[in-house]
């Protein structure tokens, strides 16, 4: 894996051009995270190869949730505290803070493993 693909991917960029942005705003604008370009504004490609093709990321967001359940889980479980209530209370918070990027990685993810869309170094400013 090249340190430029870990960049786009961890950057949202397209996976043809590593350049374009996949989604139209921040993840911080809670209003409009969800908003996807239909095509990479630098290369054109299209980001939903087809119909429906996000259903598969629910999977990659629910490995990305059972992953941060068991980290808090295991750092709770360090320092001690027993209570059911505060392991409840803190992976629901995380969760719920942590949901724009959940939502975001997992489609980029889905993209880049399942897309099709291979790197391709014409694209490239």
């Amino acid at each position: 894996m090249s340190p430029n693909l870990i960049k786009a991917l961890l950057h949202g960029k397209c996976p043809r051009c590593h350049t374009g942005d996949m989604f139209a705003y921040r993840s911080s604008n809670l209003m409009k995270f969800a908003v996807m370009h239909e095509s990479c504004p630098h290369c054109q490609v299209r980001l939903e190869p087809e119909p429906g093709f996000y259903q598969g990321a629910m999977y990659v967001g629910y490995g990305i949730t059972v992953a941060a359940m068991v980290a808090i889980t295991g750092i709770l479980y360090i320092f001690g505290n027993s209570s059911e209530w505060v392991y409840i209370g803190v992976i629901v918070s995380f969760m719920v803070l942590i949901a724009p990027l959940n939502y975001r990685y997992s489609r980029i993810i889905y993209l880049y493993l399942f897309g099709g869309i291979k790197f391709d170094s014409r694209y490239t400013q």
